[in-house]
């Protein structure tokens, strides 16, 4: 997204465009209108086969948050296949490398990371508190002392270094979730990650309120897990403006057909981020329409992020530019998402 704020994953509603959708009745429907607060203006540009977006209040001034929901021809058992193979379903020009984490996670899952040339040279001369790149204190001293940044071959080490420190992190949050979470020491004030997402997970209870026992699990994980929940932790490098921006992130897919109208929920909770980022909450939503025989799935996505480019003079000009680009992006990724899955699941289903 502009700031692609939002790693993002996308929600999912069915309905039909069609006499019986219009119903106030129709569960989907009053499911996506109560949940989403969407109108029934939305809902014709909805399902023509229009996307819709709208920028959400914020109660942090570093905050963006954005609604997409596009009607997709599917179901919402085929959405949730395709992302379970998270390095394929991500595949896009703005996804430069993508990779996903064992249990435990090992060094080969990073293999293929490698970091911006800016990165390295920013690594060099990273101070506790004055650094280029979001790193704990600890990270920094690692790279302040195991690097060898004479040699001819720093930069090999430098990235051989970030992916041990990634690793290494990923173990820490599967054994402690987030307490686990890192403190970011790249500025004068620290940055706890932890108080972060316990703070904005706060502030978006909205449509989560329907899904208490996901919210719950990404709180707690792992020691209350979800019965049935399936735990992706990914890493990728995503083309910012500039810049190759890597994360990681915790991707959890829920069967929440028990507790509300949604066949599935989806979260994404942001873990790291060399850059921009302080936090970011993703909720996908699926629903099936279950008056028509005929598969057709709204893709609903909710995102709120924090970001750290809001500071200075220029800090509401920047507000004004992420936050249009942030829902312009939401649309287009949407669009496309909405093409391809489609073709695909027409492709599947052809003999």
């Amino acid at each position: 997204m502009g700031v692609r704020v939002l790693l993002v994953t996308v929600g999912v509603i069915s309905v039909l465009a069609s006499a019986g959708t219009n119903s106030p009745n129709d569960p989907a429907r009053a499911f996506l209108i109560s949940s989403l607060n969407v109108t029934s203006s939305d809902m014709h540009r909805i399902d023509s086969g229009q996307v819709f977006s709208r920028t959400l209040d914020v109660s942090d001034r570093r905050e963006v948050a954005t609604l997409g929901v596009v009607r997709v021809k599917m179901t919402p058992a085929f959405y949730v296949e395709r992302l379970a193979d998270i390095a394929h379903f991500k595949r896009d020009e703005a996804v430069l490398q993508i990779g996903t984490f064992g249990n435990p996670p090992d060094v080969g899952d990073v293999a293929d990371l490698t970091l911006d040339d800016s990165d390295v040279r920013s690594l060099r001369g990273c101070r506790v508190g004055d650094c280029g790149i979001q790193l704990s204190a600890e990270a920094i001293e690692r790279f302040r002392h195991d690097v060898d940044w004479e040699r001819a071959d720093a930069p090999r080490q430098a990235n051989v270094l970030m992916r041990e420190i990634l690793v290494d992190y990923v173990a820490k949050y599967r054994k402690a979730g987030t307490r686990a979470s890192m403190q970011y020491a790249d500025r004068a004030e620290p940055l706890n990650l932890a108080r972060e997402f316990v703070s904005l997970a706060a502030s978006d209870l909205g449509a989560w309120q329907r899904f208490p026992a996901l919210r719950r699990h990404l709180l707690a994980y792992p020691a209350d897990g979800v019965s049935g929940a399936i735990d992706v932790l990914y890493w990728s490098k995503e083309r910012v403006g500039r810049r190759g921006v890597v994360s990681i992130t915790h991707l959890a897919i829920n069967r929440t057909a028990s507790e509300s109208g949604a066949e599935y929920a989806i979260a994404s909770k942001h873990l790291y981020g060399t850059h921009y980022y302080d936090a970011s909450l993703g909720l996908t939503i699926l629903v099936r329409d279950s008056s028509t025989s005929s598969p057709a799935t709204y893709l609903a996505y909710v995102n709120r992020s924090r970001v750290d480019v809001f500071d200075g003079i220029f800090g509401g000009i920047a507000r004004r530019i992420v936050t249009t680009r942030a829902r312009s992006t939401v649309s287009d990724q949407l669009a496309r998402m909405q093409q391809s899955l489609e073709q695909q699941f027409a492709l599947s289903h052809a003999h």
